[in-house]
């Protein structure tokens, strides 16, 4: 699969991160008073691009999120690789390019619904 080229990987206070395939589509997910509140302490394009958060309007406005016109692909993977550490544990660390395509992946995967786990346990019994 393919990384759109607006991907969006933004971290929060507990190091956990959130990918989003457009800055539309994290715009639109992340709150206003969040930002306010200084919930995500960082944000990246794959390739390190800076990104920042803003609630311009206060909590109850638009998110806005920018490109800071700076690179840090430093910083990008080491919360990366913290990220891995602690909400991935046994799996082996990946870049962010990797983390990204694999996020997007598990979260556009089709969830089966209690009633196909039933019938699956069943078949398999």
């Amino acid at each position: 699969m393919e990384v759109p080229p607006d991907t969006v990987l933004i971290f929060d206070r507990d190091e956990d991160l959130l990918v989003f395939e457009s800055f539309v589509h994290a715009t639109n997910w992340i709150e206003a008073i969040e930002v306010d509140e200084g919930e995500y302490t960082a944000g990246y394009t794959p390739d390190g691009g800076v990104l920042t958060l803003a609630a311009p309007e206060g909590p109850e406005g638009p998110v806005v999120l920018t490109r800071a016109g700076s690179v840090d692909l430093g910083d990008l993977e080491q919360r990366v690789a913290r990220y891995w550490g602690r909400h991935q544990a046994g799996k082996p660390s990946r870049g962010p390019l990797q983390t990204a395509r694999f996020l997007i992946e598990r979260d556009n995967r089709p969830r089966r619904g209690w009633l196909g786990r039933v019938t699956d346990r069943r078949r398999s019994s």
